[in-house]
């Protein structure tokens, strides 16, 4: 065998490490599914020290939920042999969680496209809250179609004639409406 190179976990480079009591638990987690005999097998002629290190650099930019997650799944994955680190980085970002967002990012929409947006919906805003020439227009519209005999619905002379004050009748072939007077006013 060649040199023995030694690492500290301390000692491992990358963006964001696990602490070295993490790092033990990952590789006890391993060697509790897999057993000495297959772990020394794996590794031979590595030292726990540089395993725990390469787990720290390999598994560090990894949530610690997520690396417990592919710890978890581990055995249903790889059931003969364990994983390499390479291996178990691999599950353990299959084990990430999809992030959901509470809404979704702005658009990009030019200011000139905004300002003509809000122009046309202040437009619109304007014409529907006009007022009217005369609210009553459709009830007189009515009043013309039924004094020229077309046949209204029921609930069309009773809601129109109510709107104008009137009293529609249909005697004798002819047509007429009269005005309601308010029986106080007399």
């Amino acid at each position: 065998m060649g040199e023995r190179l030694t690492c500290d976990v301390s000692q491992a480079e990358g963006p964001a490490l696990l602490s070295e009591d993490q790092a033990a638990f990952v590789a006890g987690r391993i060697l509790s599914n897999y057993g000495l005999g297959l772990v020394r097998a794996k590794w031979e002629g590595i030292t726990p020290l540089q395993l725990k290190a390469e787990i720290a650099r390999q598994l560090g930019g990894i949530s610690w939920p997520t690396i417990v997650a592919g710890l978890d799944a581990m055995p249903d994955r790889h059931p003969d042999y364990p994983p390499n680190v390479g291996q178990l980085r691999a599950l353990c970002k299959g084990c990430e969680t999809t992030k959901f967002y509470a809404a979704l990012p702005p658009p990009d929409v030019p200011p000139a496209v905004i300002a003509a947006r809000q122009a046309e919906a202040e437009a619109m805003a304007a014409r529907v809250a006009a007022p009217r020439a005369d609210p009553k227009a459709w009830a007189k519209k009515l009043r013309v179609e039924f004094l020229a005999g077309r046949n209204l619905g029921m609930q069309q002379q009773v809601m129109a004639s109510a709107a104008l004050g009137e009293h529609w009748a249909a005697e004798g072939g002819k047509r007429e409406c009269s005005p309601i007077y308010d029986a106080e006013a007399a």
